[in-house]
């Protein structure tokens, strides 16, 4: 894997009528959780603008990775498993995708 920095896009919403408890999780347990994964370097919560195009989900987090995206999600996977990790049953597992991107040259600057 080269130097760049990855980029895990994580889509999920709510399970119908939890949104408080999945907000509450997501931003109080999840999030720190995740990040302390080895090979994650940040993360950031965002929720879709009101003046959004409609989009299949309401929420999404983005983290920068130095590691392998498969190794990140393995440790995840790992963590579940041996409960370092909490999910919450405030997710609705359906609506979940993840995605990760590797930049496709340098930014765009004004």
């Amino acid at each position: 894997m080269s130097d760049t920095m990855t980029t895990l896009i994580v889509f999920a919403s709510p399970a119908e009528g939890r949104d408080d408890d999945f907000n509450d999780w997501y931003d109080n347990v999840h999030l720190a959780e995740f990040v302390a994964l080895p090979g994650v370097v940040s993360g950031q919560r965002f929720t879709l603008a009101p003046t959004s195009p409609k989009a299949a989900t309401r929420y999404a987090a983005i983290y920068q990775l130095s590691g392998d995206p498969a190794e990140v999600l393995k440790a995840m996977n790992a963590a579940i498993k041996d409960g370092s990790m909490h999910m919450s049953d405030a997710l609705d597992p359906a609506s979940i995708a993840i995605s990760a991107w590797e930049p496709h040259g340098d930014p765009a600057r004004s």
